[in-house]
């Protein structure tokens, strides 16, 4: 093979396009956090300079949004019986900002005590919250799922009243 010539260098706006292009699709298929685009087109194999500025332009024309991708997930993580706690740690993994999760839970939709009490209708009756172990057994399950330790005890409370 001596003798080809190597291919001609991209220049930066032909990567700049192949990037954007990629973003594009990628977005399309689902909502993401700007720190998860970022990485996903480092992984494609874009340079810095080249990833950075196809996040600033998919940020400038709203393809791409911390906070709406923050709200987004914490409705999702709240329909699927995530607590707080759970999506906050999740979010906070994708690198959004303490400022940005406060504005995404500042729903005021969503009642942290009465959906922790849905799920836990969901999965017992009230009969099983009479005995010690079966109540510690479901306060650790909530726990385990992102509620706080005051939310837990409302619903097991509500629950074991209702019973």
């Amino acid at each position: 093979m001596e003798g080809q010539d190597a291919p001609p260098e991209l220049t930066f706006e032909e990567r700049f396009a192949a990037a954007r292009a990629y973003a594009m699709r990628s977005l399309a298929r689902r909502e993401s956090a700007e720190s998860e685009l970022l990485m996903r087109l480092r992984k494609q194999g874009y340079d810095e300079a080249v990833s950075q500025a196809v996040l600033d332009y998919c940020r400038d024309h709203h393809w791409v949004s911390d906070e709406r991708y923050g709200a987004m997930a914490v409705r999702a993580g709240a329909a699927k019986g995530h607590g707080p706690t759970r999506i906050r740690f999740d979010l906070r993994r994708k690198g959004l900002s303490d400022t940005e999760l406060d504005l995404a839970f500042a729903q005021p939709e969503l009642d942290w005590f009465e959906l922790a009490l849905t799920l836990l209708e969901r999965r017992t009756d009230g009969s099983a919250l009479k005995e010690f172990k079966p109540r510690m057994k479901w306060l650790k399950f909530l726990l385990g799922r992102g509620f706080s330790q005051d939310q837990a005890r409302y619903a097991i409370a509500t629950l074991q009243e209702r019973a």
